[in-house]
Protein backbone atom coordinates (compact mmCIF):
# COMPACT_ATOMS: atom_id res chain seq x y z
CA UNK A 1 0.00 0.00 0.00
CA UNK A 2 1.33 3.41 -0.93
CA UNK A 3 1.35 6.20 1.65
CA UNK A 4 2.77 9.66 2.25
CA UNK A 5 5.27 10.20 5.07
CA UNK A 6 6.32 13.51 6.61
CA UNK A 7 9.90 13.61 7.92
CA UNK A 8 11.54 16.55 9.68
CA UNK A 9 14.92 17.55 8.25
CA UNK A 10 17.57 20.23 8.70
CA UNK A 11 16.71 23.17 6.44
CA UNK A 12 20.25 23.32 5.06
CA UNK A 13 20.25 19.71 3.80
CA UNK A 14 19.37 19.54 0.09
CA UNK A 15 20.08 18.01 -3.32
CA UNK A 16 22.06 14.82 -3.51
CA UNK A 17 22.25 14.42 0.29
CA UNK A 18 18.45 14.33 0.51
CA UNK A 19 18.28 11.86 -2.38
CA UNK A 20 20.63 9.49 -0.52
CA UNK A 21 18.74 9.89 2.76
CA UNK A 22 15.39 9.05 1.19
CA UNK A 23 16.66 6.04 -0.72
CA UNK A 24 18.32 4.82 2.49
CA UNK A 25 15.00 4.99 4.33
CA UNK A 26 13.31 2.83 1.72
CA UNK A 27 16.05 0.21 1.33
CA UNK A 28 17.05 1.47 -2.12
CA UNK A 29 13.51 1.69 -3.51
CA UNK A 30 12.87 4.71 -5.72
CA UNK A 31 10.18 6.64 -3.81
CA UNK A 32 8.79 9.99 -4.83
CA UNK A 33 9.60 12.87 -2.51
CA UNK A 34 9.60 16.61 -2.33
CA UNK A 35 11.69 18.89 -0.15
CA UNK A 36 9.45 21.31 1.75
CA UNK A 37 12.34 23.14 3.46
CA UNK A 38 12.07 21.99 7.07
CA UNK A 39 10.56 18.61 6.21
CA UNK A 40 10.41 16.00 3.46
CA UNK A 41 7.19 14.61 2.03
CA UNK A 42 7.91 11.04 0.89
CA UNK A 43 5.47 8.85 -1.10
CA UNK A 44 6.41 5.20 -0.92
CA UNK A 45 5.07 1.67 -0.95
CA UNK A 46 7.83 0.69 1.50
CA UNK A 47 6.77 1.52 5.08
CA UNK A 48 8.78 4.12 6.96
CA UNK A 49 8.26 3.72 10.68
CA UNK A 50 8.32 6.46 13.29
CA UNK A 51 6.97 9.16 10.99
CA UNK A 52 3.68 10.91 10.37
CA UNK A 53 1.68 8.86 7.86
CA UNK A 54 -0.85 10.48 5.53
CA UNK A 55 -3.09 8.55 3.14
CA UNK A 56 -2.57 9.24 -0.56
CA UNK A 57 -5.83 10.78 -1.75
CA UNK A 58 -7.98 8.69 -4.08
CA UNK A 59 -9.93 10.87 -6.50
CA UNK A 60 -12.74 9.78 -8.80
CA UNK A 61 -13.54 10.88 -12.34
CA UNK A 62 -14.86 14.43 -12.24
CA UNK A 63 -13.23 15.34 -8.91
CA UNK A 64 -11.48 18.70 -8.83
CA UNK A 65 -8.43 19.33 -6.63
CA UNK A 66 -5.70 21.89 -6.05
CA UNK A 67 -2.20 20.60 -6.77
CA UNK A 68 1.52 21.31 -6.52
CA UNK A 69 4.20 19.80 -8.70
CA UNK A 70 7.95 20.39 -8.97
CA UNK A 71 9.08 19.03 -12.32
CA UNK A 72 12.10 18.98 -14.56
CA UNK A 73 10.46 20.19 -17.77
CA UNK A 74 12.32 19.11 -20.88
CA UNK A 75 11.95 17.82 -24.41
CA UNK A 76 13.87 15.13 -26.20
CA UNK A 77 15.41 15.95 -29.57
CA UNK A 78 17.46 13.29 -31.38
CA UNK A 79 17.83 11.34 -28.14
CA UNK A 80 19.16 14.32 -26.17
CA UNK A 81 17.22 16.11 -23.45
CA UNK A 82 17.03 19.89 -23.60
CA UNK A 83 15.34 22.45 -21.38
CA UNK A 84 13.01 25.27 -22.39
CA UNK A 85 14.22 28.84 -21.80
CA UNK A 86 13.42 29.97 -18.25
CA UNK A 87 10.96 32.62 -19.43
CA UNK A 88 8.98 30.30 -21.74
CA UNK A 89 5.85 29.88 -19.60
CA UNK A 90 3.70 28.79 -22.53
CA UNK A 91 5.92 25.78 -23.28
CA UNK A 92 5.80 24.75 -19.62
CA UNK A 93 2.00 25.05 -19.47
CA UNK A 94 1.71 23.01 -22.67
CA UNK A 95 4.10 20.38 -21.25
CA UNK A 96 1.90 20.04 -18.16
CA UNK A 97 -1.27 19.77 -20.25
CA UNK A 98 0.33 16.94 -22.30
CA UNK A 99 1.35 15.22 -19.07
CA UNK A 100 -2.24 15.58 -17.85
CA UNK A 101 -3.59 13.86 -20.96
CA UNK A 102 -1.16 10.96 -20.42
CA UNK A 103 -1.85 10.72 -16.68
CA UNK A 104 -5.63 11.07 -16.47
CA UNK A 105 -6.18 14.71 -15.55
CA UNK A 106 -7.09 18.00 -17.16
CA UNK A 107 -5.43 21.22 -16.01
CA UNK A 108 -8.09 23.83 -15.22
CA UNK A 109 -5.79 26.59 -13.94
CA UNK A 110 -2.02 26.71 -13.58
CA UNK A 111 0.75 29.04 -12.52
CA UNK A 112 4.43 28.21 -12.75
CA UNK A 113 7.79 29.60 -11.80
CA UNK A 114 10.96 28.34 -13.41
CA UNK A 115 14.64 28.29 -12.67
CA UNK A 116 17.55 25.90 -12.42
CA UNK A 117 18.35 23.51 -9.58
CA UNK A 118 21.98 22.71 -8.88
CA UNK A 119 22.48 19.11 -7.77
CA UNK A 120 25.75 18.92 -5.85
CA UNK A 121 27.16 15.52 -5.02
CA UNK A 122 28.60 15.31 -1.54
CA UNK A 123 30.81 12.26 -1.98
CA UNK A 124 33.77 14.18 -3.45
CA UNK A 125 33.08 12.99 -7.00
CA UNK A 126 32.70 16.56 -8.29
CA UNK A 127 29.95 15.51 -10.64
CA UNK A 128 27.68 18.46 -9.97
CA UNK A 129 24.97 19.18 -12.52
CA UNK A 130 22.03 21.47 -13.14
CA UNK A 131 18.44 20.59 -14.07
CA UNK A 132 15.36 22.61 -14.92
CA UNK A 133 13.21 23.32 -11.86
CA UNK A 134 9.63 24.30 -12.63
CA UNK A 135 7.16 24.68 -9.77
CA UNK A 136 3.52 24.36 -10.80
CA UNK A 137 0.48 25.24 -8.68
CA UNK A 138 -3.06 25.03 -9.93
CA UNK A 139 -6.32 23.17 -10.09
CA UNK A 140 -6.92 19.92 -11.97
CA UNK A 141 -9.88 17.72 -12.84
CA UNK A 142 -9.57 13.93 -12.90
CA UNK A 143 -10.64 12.44 -16.25
CA UNK A 144 -9.31 8.87 -15.77
CA UNK A 145 -9.12 7.70 -12.15
CA UNK A 146 -6.90 4.66 -12.85
CA UNK A 147 -4.28 6.63 -14.80
CA UNK A 148 -4.40 9.40 -12.21
CA UNK A 149 -3.78 6.96 -9.35
CA UNK A 150 -0.75 5.60 -11.22
CA UNK A 151 0.54 9.17 -11.65
CA UNK A 152 0.21 9.73 -7.90
CA UNK A 153 2.22 6.53 -7.32
CA UNK A 154 4.92 6.90 -9.96
CA UNK A 155 5.19 10.64 -10.60
CA UNK A 156 5.00 13.08 -13.50
CA UNK A 157 7.82 13.67 -16.00
CA UNK A 158 10.86 11.64 -16.94
CA UNK A 159 13.73 13.58 -15.30
CA UNK A 160 15.17 14.12 -11.82
CA UNK A 161 12.64 12.07 -9.83
CA UNK A 162 15.49 10.78 -7.69
CA UNK A 163 16.18 14.39 -6.66
CA UNK A 164 12.70 15.37 -5.49
CA UNK A 165 11.00 16.15 -8.78
CA UNK A 166 7.79 14.68 -10.22
CA UNK A 167 5.68 14.13 -7.09
CA UNK A 168 2.13 15.38 -7.65
CA UNK A 169 0.81 16.76 -4.36
CA UNK A 170 -2.96 17.01 -3.99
Amino acid sequence: MIADYVLPKPHSTSGYAVHRMVEGLTAGARPLFTDMGDHLWVRSGAPITGTQVLPVPALAVGDIAAFQLRACVSKKTKGKRSYYPTGDWLARHQWLRRQGQRHGFEVLTVHCTAGLAKIAKTDGAHQNFTVDKTDFTGVLKVIDADKFQIALSTGIGACARAFGFGMLII
